[in-house]
């Protein structure tokens, strides 16, 4: 597997735009020109996959001392269910081996029209060696599960890393409320 960073003039950057608008909802979609500005920071990693040539999918990765957190993974429509989102998983535990690594799911709801593909999701990063943080976020209007590799991150945490990504202007409107699990004490 072959690695490209991404920018405004990668070759890629129209199929990387097209894969982000069908794999995402729109309301769940920053901007491409403000990822492409922020990736020129040093804790920003924008990365294209490809196996020989062919285009197999990106990451957006965020990094905060020993934190990473996986804002958006997709793989093209054309490469699915060949194995190549475990292998872009296993090289980002790799390459960020002393970091613990999250990342947002929609939240399993049987009411939601892709209740299904959120399942198959899920199950897909638990196969992969994610478990639940014991905490979830509401924002875009949607509930989404953060899942974990590695140890326990705080919500604080998670809060460094966002603001650190967005600024402290963007911050102050950007506030997503926070869910915790309560897990039931033994008796």
């Amino acid at each position: 597997m072959r690695t490209e960073t991404i920018t405004k003039h990668s070759k890629d950057l129209f199929r990387i735009e097209n894969l982000y608008k069908i794999s995402f909802p729109e309301n769940e979609r920053i901007p491409l020109w403000f990822l492409l500005w922020r990736s020129r920071k040093e804790f920003v990693d924008f990365n294209a996959f490809y196996d020989d040539d062919v285009f197999v999918g990106y990451a957006y990765l965020i990094s905060n001392k020993n934190l990473t957190f996986v804002l958006y993974l997709a793989i093209s429509p054309e490469v699915q269910s060949k194995g190549y989102g475990t292998t872009i998983l296993a090289e980002i535990s790799q390459k960020y081996a002393d970091n613990r690594i999250i990342l947002n799911i929609e939240a399993i709801d049987e009411l939601s029209d892709n209740n299904e593909q959120r399942l198959k999701r899920k199950n897909f990063y638990l196969r992969n060696g994610y478990r639940n943080a014991n905490f979830k976020i509401i924002e875009y209007g949607a509930i989404f599960e953060v899942l974990i590799h590695g140890n326990k991150v705080t919500i604080e945490e998670y809060k460094v890393l966002i603001k650190k990504f967005t600024g402290v202007l963007i911050n102050f409107f950007y506030k997503p409320k926070f869910i915790t699990s309560i897990v039931p004490s033994r008796v």
